[in-house]
């Protein structure tokens, strides 16, 4: 008679019954609630301080929630309140790697880290492609852009039906609709301002840390070191959160994950002014 052996058929049970360990890619480093994380294969979870977030989590929030997820490679992303972020890809050997995030509503930051200064980091939207490379934006989903991508620090490529436009200037955007993506053009500081306004903790709301951060103490941290002084300023109303501290995190770990003052330099070069939401129609 022949024999069969049952170590394949136990191996495989084993393995059934013990899936493989979850993907951990980085911590939430802040909170208001209400906002939850729901990992592939499993139920949607509170988010709390220090808890771990795996590749493929879905990240939503709520009209008062928002949330900072710290990725392992010292990148951060902020997401404002009624949004929803998936964590797509995530690979870091500490030197080189992937990462992906989609953005399906709502409104969110994304600061580069190890791997946006390596390879790069690609963000995705309902109407474009955003590669980020080691620098900051800001995106807004809705509205008559569509999508609308702000500059922050670094270099963007914005990639859309037709084509593609790249930012590299700190408070210009474009907007980027299922027909393309438009021309760049300055953000006016109202709408940068609402932006980041979607991000900062409410009244009553800390972030999740146990004492209350003060204005004072994330200056401190932050320095004395104000932005460049440019006439006409191009933009740098966009960073003014990252140095004031009034945004959703005034913790230690935002402090040091936000991207370096950056070096303006005024060029001839023609930019058309923002024309208006309404033109992008």
């Amino acid at each position: 008679m022949k024999k069969i052996s049952l170590l394949p058929l136990a191996s495989a049970f084993a393995l059934a019954a013990f899936p493989a360990a979850a993907e951990k890619v980085g911590n939430v480093g802040a909170v208001n609630v209400a906002a939850h994380g729901t990992p592939p294969g499993a139920a949607k979870r509170p988010l709390a301080v220090g808890l771990g977030v795996e590749k493929r989590e879905r990240i939503e929030t709520t009209g008062a929630g928002s949330a900072q997820i710290v990725f392992n490679d010292s990148s951060t992303m902020t997401v404002g309140r009624n949004s929803s972020v998936v964590i797509d890809d995530f690979v870091y050997n500490g030197s080189n790697g992937s990462q992906g995030v989609s953005v399906a509503k709502g409104v969110m930051r994304f600061v580069g880290g190890g791997v946006s200064h390596g390879s790069g980091a690609t963000l995705k939207t309902p109407t474009a492609s955003i590669g980020v490379r080691g620098g900051s934006v800001l995106v807004r989903i809705g509205g008559e852009c569509e999508a609308l991508i702000v500059h922050q620090n670094g270099v963007a490529e914005v990639a859309g039906a037709g084509g593609s436009q790249t930012l590299n200037r700190p408070g210009f955007g474009v907007c980027a609709r299922s027909g393309g993506v438009s021309e760049p053009f300055r953000v006016p500081g109202e709408t940068i301002a609402s932006l980041n306004a979607q991000m900062a903790s409410q009244i009553g709301q800390s972030g999740g840390a146990k004492v209350k951060p003060k204005n004072s103490d994330a200056n401190f941290a932050l320095g004395d070191t104000p932005p460049p002084s440019v006439e006409p300023s191009p933009g740098l109303d966009a960073l003014g959160p990252v140095w004031a501290g009034n945004a959703i995190v005034q913790s230690r770990t935002n402090v040091e994950n936000q991207p370096a003052p950056p070096v303006v330099v005024e060029e001839q070069e023609y930019y058309p002014e923002y024309p208006g939401e309404e033109q992008w129609r």
